[in-house]
């Protein structure tokens, strides 16, 4: 990976054991670097990272649930992060375009959520700018 100092744009990660890591990291770690390569832009002035974390059910840590929840946006530290669920049943057994489509599908709901919220609290969001990119991160990852 090339030497990134700040993404604008990250996808930390929890995730919920061993089993869990060899089904989904491989799949996570591609998703980063294309968000770093395509998503290198400042989307929004008063925010210095959008960061959404990706929690994967594993055999040692799980949640029982699905989908995007508690986006917190700290104005004092300047970022915006949610929450991204991913149950086993979204990894365990699937196919890889599946598990692909699925995190793809929820981290493009996670920046429109944290979108909405920026915009709801009057910060400026070039989000036409922000969404031109990013398809190239999806249709890149789709492909692979």
């Amino acid at each position: 990976m090339e030497n990134i100092k700040n993404p604008y744009i990250t996808f930390g990660a929890d995730i919920g054991g061993a089993k869990a890591a060899k089904e989904v990291s491989p799949h996570l770690q591609q998703l980063k670097q294309l968000l770093y390569k395509y998503c290198d832009n400042i989307y929004c002035k008063e925010v210095d990272e959008f960061a959404p974390v990706l929690r994967v059910d594993g055999d040692i840590a799980y949640w029982n649930t699905e989908g995007c929840e508690k986006l917190r946006l700290s104005k004092r530290y300047g970022y915006v992060t949610i929450d991204v669920y991913m149950p086993r049943s979204r990894w365990e057994g699937i196919d890889v375009i599946d598990i692909r489509k699925y995190l793809i599908n929820n981290l493009k709901d996670a920046l429109k959520l944290m979108v909405n919220r920026l915009k709801k609290e009057k910060y400026i969001v070039n989000d036409n700018k922000l969404w031109a990119d990013f398809i190239k991160v999806e249709e890149e990852f789709l492909l692979n």
